[in-house]
């Protein structure tokens, strides 16, 4: 049994993939860096955890929002998201993707309820 290399022009290349992967990884990195370096400026660079507290409680419902934005965000993209699957996913899967975008983003906006704004145990 002789085994045949696959030409040149059919080869997909690993590198590029695990590059633009590499790009968003330090991509994140770079924004927590400046979002820490942010936070430490807004703060003072104080070790009190009462200004630490009061500061959180202040922001909560912007970043509550920004959380339904990103929920909302990925409840429209996820056709789109649907349509990029690799073509060796069948057809049945992708339905199957596609079908559970409602139930997807229902939890993770229940989990956005239960336990970032403690609704119903506690108030925000």
């Amino acid at each position: 049994m002789t085994v045949h290399p696959l030409p040149s022009g059919r080869r997909r290349p690993i590198t590029r993939p695990l590059a633009r992967s590499a790009v968003v990884a330090l991509l994140a990195v770079i924004g927590l860096a400046a979002f820490v370096v942010v936070a430490l400026a807004a703060l003072g660079f104080r070790d009190n955890l009462d200004v630490l507290h009061h500061v959180v409680g202040r922001i909560k419902p912007y970043l509550v929002g920004v959380h339904l934005l990103a929920i909302a965000a990925l409840w429209l993209a996820w056709p789109r998201l649907a349509h990029r699957l690799p073509a060796r996913w069948p057809e049945e899967a992708r339905a199957a993707f596609l079908g559970a975008r409602h139930r997807f983003c229902i939890a993770l906006l229940a989990i956005e309820l239960l336990v970032v704004l403690g609704i119903p145990f506690g108030s925000m």
